[in-house]
């Protein structure tokens, strides 16, 4: 089976993305923006996976990258 060149460009770039993941606590602005590049890159795979369920994972997946980065920034705009 041949790799397209989006795919393969999609899988490149999610590769890039995760290897940037901050160092230290996951409750900060920086690990919250790094989630939403995630989602991004989830949501670039999703529109060029061949399968529907391997899409439909892929924006399940960006999806709670968002809400977790939603989530952090809530709680670090409580906290002041």
């Amino acid at each position: 089976m041949t790799v397209s060149p989006e795919l393969r460009a999609a899988l490149q770039r999610l590769r890039e993305v995760r290897s940037e993941r901050p160092p230290g606590e996951r409750e900060t602005e920086s690990f919250a923006a790094w989630r939403e590049r995630i989602a991004d890159a989830l949501d670039s795979l999703a529109g060029v996976l061949i399968y529907q369920e391997d899409r439909q994972r892929a924006a399940t997946e960006a999806a709670a990258a968002r809400a977790e980065a939603e989530r952090i920034r809530s709680e670090l705009n409580q906290l002041g």
